[in-house]
């Protein structure tokens, strides 16, 4: 099996970027990480991340949306339609299915992971439409 690793760089960093804002407004704006806290049985921590914090999420966003880009390169997907298919197959087989174990393993909130879920559904699909159609 042969890869083809010649992916737009720039396209994954704008769509590890657009995670992080996506993020940003999902968690911090509208208030859902004091929400997902109760919702687990933690104080909500309030703040801003802590520059660890940022930095794995940003090292998290980056690996993303490499493999993203790499999927859509070598699956031949090209249009907006292609980058839904995409976002939402790589969130289903990777974050929803990890999710719904650690839900099933560690006694979490189902409306937790479904809080959790949306978050990470939205960046799958709009980092998969940065790097497929930005190519």
């Amino acid at each position: 099996m042969a890869i083809d690793f010649g992916v737009n760089y720039f396209a994954v960093i704008v769509a590890a970027i657009a995670g992080g804002v996506i993020g940003f407004l999902y968690y911090g704006v509208a208030g859902l990480s004091d929400r997902l806290a109760r919702m687990d049985g933690r104080a909500p921590r309030g703040g801003p991340p802590s520059p660890p914090q940022a930095a794995i999420g940003m090292i998290v966003g980056l690996v993303n949306a490499w493999v993203l880009a790499l999927l859509s390169l070598n699956l031949g997907a090209s249009s907006i339609a292609d980058a839904i298919l995409l976002g939402v197959l790589v969130w289903i087989g990777g974050a929803a299915a990890f999710k719904a174990a650690q839900v099933a393993f560690e006694g979490r909130s189902w409306n937790a992971w479904a809080l959790a879920g949306l978050h990470d559904l939205i960046v799958e699909i709009v980092a998969a439409a940065i790097v497929t159609v930005w190519r």
